[in-house]
């Protein structure tokens, strides 16, 4: 007689497979955690003061514009007065010229009087004009306009460099900004391979913990993907 075949004796599932492989990737995942918040504060420390440094320059910005309002207002203004004197004066000595052709000799004295206060304003005017006083802005010969060009561009030569300060702080700022938000986002994908690493531990079933750990190594790839990608940008 023929002895039935023995059936092959099913060995019983590990129910502790692949946790030791997951606490290892949960402490990496910990280390990591660690190193992107350690990232996320140093870019956002660095994100504040170039905040403060644009918000400093632009305040000095401020303040050098309404500078330079004032004084090229008062300088303006004081070459405009000493050309309207000039003109003055010197329709007036063409006044008394006539004056004298037509033999009023009375009123021609009176507008050359006039002209000599019209040119004492405008004598005592060059005084305090830069467009006088300065040789890099007064007039080389006689005849010639001042040289406004060149105060201008002096003269906003400073709220220039603070411009391009305040736009290099600012800069830095969305800079370092921008990485802070980075390195948020990779601390968001970890915090998912902390769940999937936490399902994992709790399943029974070797396989299903065998797929939720590889799921969470993948998301860690793509945050240390996230990570380089944000360090070296």
């Amino acid at each position: 007689m023929n002895e039935p075949a023995a059936s092959p004796v099913k060995e019983p599932e590990n129910k502790e497979k692949y946790k030791g492989l997951i606490i290892v990737l949960t402490v990496l995942t910990t280390v990591l955690a660690a190193i992107l918040a350690a990232l996320q504060a140093d870019a956002s420390i660095r994100a504040d003061i170039a905040s403060r440094e644009s918000q400093y320059y632009a305040i000095q910005i401020s303040g050098e514009l309404h500078r330079v309002g004032l004084e090229t207002n008062y300088e303006f203004n004081v070459y405009g007065e000493y050309l309207t004197n000039l003109q003055e004066a010197t329709i007036l000595e063409l006044t008394a010229l006539e004056q004298e052709q037509d033999g009023n000799t009375k009123a021609a004295q009176t507008s050359r009087e006039l002209a000599a206060v019209s040119q004492a304003r405008a004598t005592l005017g060059e005084k305090f004009s830069i467009f006088h006083t300065d040789p890099r802005y007064a007039p080389k010969n006689e005849g010639d306009l001042p040289n406004a060009e060149q105060y201008l561009i002096d003269l906003n030569k400073k709220m220039t460099e603070l411009l391009a300060k305040q736009n290099e702080a600012a800069d830095i700022y969305d800079k370092w900004d921008g990485k802070a938000d980075s390195y948020v986002t990779a601390l968001t994908i970890l915090a998912v391979a902390f769940f999937l690493f936490g399902l994992a531990q709790a399943v029974k079933n070797a396989r299903i913990r065998l797929a939720f750990t590889g799921f969470g190594t993948v998301v860690i790839l793509f945050s240390l993907m996230v990570t380089f990608i944000t360090l070296l940008g």
